[in-house]
């Protein structure tokens, strides 16, 4: 098998973050108990359910049930830090959780009282997210943790308590307060994602097993809603929402009832709770709704979808508990503790036994396809981007495409691997859904578990051969010194039998070409992270092996293009990444095609947009169209289902 260069990261040039002029202060974060509080909410009916929320919160922890809170790093952008602490003072929350982000933002306010980049301004000249002092900090604090068994959060803290002549503004700190109180805080990362995975001194095997063991703690807490409390969710679109949906599993699969629970998800994203979309909607695909809502009740519970900016949002909700606890009179109880969730007593199922929405023999070649009629096929934008691909293959310049889990579910497998062999694919980047149904594709001939009752039967994602055989190529791969997608293509290589399905396979098709296939993964979102032999530190250097891989491809992508596909967080954020640690080495990436194709309604994308404004947080728009093209070449957005668009690249591309 060909193994793929990897760019070091040794010569990345950092730079004090002191000097850094920064969007986000000390000085204008909200004051809980000084500031006048915004009115919210506005409309009647989101009121009255708002008011239930509040009852039952307050219900919930006068007789010790769990509040767990989850969130993006827009709480701490938006300067919310010191009404999540507040709520952590006053017995409302019981575990707090974010996304790596969430922790960077966090830990520079600690220790600088500033935080948040001009982003815009430093992708240009690669001094983006290169900051010194957080990237060794943190990282320091990861690696140190690893070695005495902490998870990530609490690898921060002691940090903190290590050097706290580092940090004046730790009572700002949201994570330092949760552990002073004794409420758990923890990181869920996505690997290459984040600022601090540029840093020379980066390790992601420390960065995976430390969030995985804050994945399994978050378990914990959430096995403690076992006859009810409340789960709340603001700002997180993927990672919180999944990690929910995983760690339900899991408690499902130790028999507890996760019944009455209540979830609430606080966001801007313009989707309701009573709409019932179908799947070729963009809304069905939200995860807050399909994770909260259609599958929460399902199990008795009830998810509820609030509408607006975290200033006014968590304010309206710290007021609101603490009115009605006094007119209660009531008092907080601590939450007991949960039963444990040992890895050991998980209960897997054959995979033989599982109802599959996707089968092998109904994929079809692209000339088998039938006719599609996208719209977008005939307009201009397309045939431009068509062109810039036809050029960048001509010229042997990178071509790279992005894939979200969805895009395999689709069965456009073999319409991408007659694109793979003409050559309009020199890499191909997954995120660990997409790496997971594709390698199931490969040795089962089926994917795309069909969940309509797995989830009650404690079955979601708990199936054995899958887990068991993936688990054991990375092993095996990690000790050559593969990374992710080259140990599962190793293994197709060198245990060939076991893939009777290989000619579907993605990861097979790259395998063949001798081209990258690199996996991109989010510690607790994926079904294999449930699986007992799961071990988190491979995950993650596994990962970061092809992180590397790929932002050497990144490095050559001057002229050449980058194509995504249904990913709207994990893709955008590993591109950009990789594009500063590029420029920031020296590499010459200006004139580049980069394209988005999802089914999600942009309208005009080159309009300004506003912190108000859902779509200004949809991470394709700035990561993928604007930002990398800055300096040259031309981004797009397509909108429309894979079904179409991916046979209307394969048609319309020239041999």
């Amino acid at each position: 098998m060909k193994t793929h260069a990897r760019l070091s990261f040794q010569g990345v040039k950092t730079n004090s973050v002191f000097n850094r002029r920064n969007l986000v202060t000390i000085a204008n974060m909200a004051r809980p108990y000084a500031d006048e509080i915004p009115t919210w909410p506005t409309k009647e009916e989101e009121g009255r359910a708002f008011d239930g929320l509040v009852n039952r919160i307050v219900e919930a922890r006068a007789i010790g049930k769990p509040v767990i809170w989850s969130m993006g790093a827009h709480v701490i952008k938006n300067g919310m830090s010191r009404y999540v602490i507040e709520m952590v003072r006053h017995g409302i929350l019981t575990h707090v959780s974010g996304n790596g982000a969430t922790s960077i933002h966090d830990f520079e306010l600690a220790y600088l009282g500033e935080t948040s980049e001009d982003v815009a301004a430093s992708i240009e000249d690669g001094s983006f997210g290169m900051w010194e002092e957080t990237g060794k900090y943190m990282n320091e604090a990861v690696q140190y943790g690893l070695k005495r068994g902490w998870g990530y959060g609490e690898s921060l803290y002691r940090y903190l308590e290590r050097n706290p002549q580092r940090f004046p503004h730790y009572g700002d700190c949201v994570f330092v307060q949760c552990q002073l109180a004794g409420v758990p805080y923890t990181c869920h990362i996505s690997i290459g994602t984040d600022i601090i995975h540029q840093h020379p001194i980066v390790n992601f095997e420390a960065l995976g097993a430390t969030s995985g063991k804050d994945f399994d703690t978050m378990c914990n807490s959430i096995a403690g809603l076992a006859d009810g409390g409340v789960f709340l969710n603001f700002g997180s679109a993927i990672s919180g929402p999944e990690i929910f949906l995983k760690a339900l599993s899991l408690c499902r699969n130790k028999g507890l009832p996760m019944k009455d629970i209540t979830a609430a998800n606080f966001d801007i994203v313009p989707v309701w709770a009573d709409m019932a979309p179908c799947e070729h909607q963009s809304e069905y695909y939200y995860r807050p709704r399909r994770n909260m809502i259609d599958r929460l009740q399902r199990l008795g519970g009830e998810g509820l979808l609030f509408h607006g900016l975290h200033d006014r949002t968590i304010p309206q909700l710290f007021k609101r508990v603490l009115q009605r606890k006094r007119e209660l009179g009531a008092d907080f109880v601590p939450p007991g503790k949960p039963l444990p969730l040992h890895r050991n007593e998980r209960l897997l199922y054959p995979v033989s036994s599982r109802p599959n929405r996707l089968q092998a023999s109904e994929i079809m070649k692209l000339d088998e396809l039938p006719e599609s009629s996208w719209s977008g096929a005939d307009g201009p934008a397309f045939r431009e981007c068509l062109s810039a691909l036809e050029q960048a293959r001509q010229e042997k310049r990178p071509i790279l495409f992005n894939l979200g889990g969805n895009v395999i579910g689709s069965g456009m497998n073999l319409a991408l691997i007659s694109l793979i062999r003409r050559g309009y694919m020199t890499h191909l980047a997954l995120n660990g859904a997409a790496a997971f149904q594709d390698y199931e594709l490969a040795s089962f001939g089926h994917t795309e578990e069909d969940d309509s009752d797995s989830l009650q039967r404690g079955r979601l994602g708990m199936w054995k051969e899958p887990g068991e055989r993936m688990h054991d190529c990375l092993k095996r791969g990690y000790a050559q010194g593969l990374g992710y997608g080259e140990s599962l293509m190793k293994d197709m290589e060198d245990r060939s039998e076991r893939y009777p399905y290989k000619e579907y396979s993605l990861l097979h098709a790259c395998l063949e070409q001798g081209i990258p296939c690199t996996v991109h993964i989010t510690l607790g979102t994926d079904a294999i992270q449930q699986h007992p032999d799961v071990d988190y530190g491979i995950q993650g250097g596994a990962s970061g092996r092809d992180f590397r891989i790929y932002a050497h491809t990144v490095s050559g992508l001057d002229g050449g293009a980058f194509l995504n596909f249904g990913s709207t967080v994990t893709g955008p954020e590993v591109f950009l990444k990789a594009l500063s640690i590029s420029r920031n080495l020296g590499h010459t990436v200006s004139r580049i095609m980069t394209a988005n194709f999802d089914i999600v309604r942009l309208g005009d994308y080159h309009a300004k947009v506003g912190y108000e404004d859902w779509d200004y947080y949809y991470r394709p728009r700035k990561n993928i169209i604007h930002r990398p093209t800055s300096l040259g070449g031309k981004g797009y957005h397509f909108e429309g289902l894979h079904g179409k668009t991916i046979p209307a690249l394969g048609r319309m591309l020239s041999p």
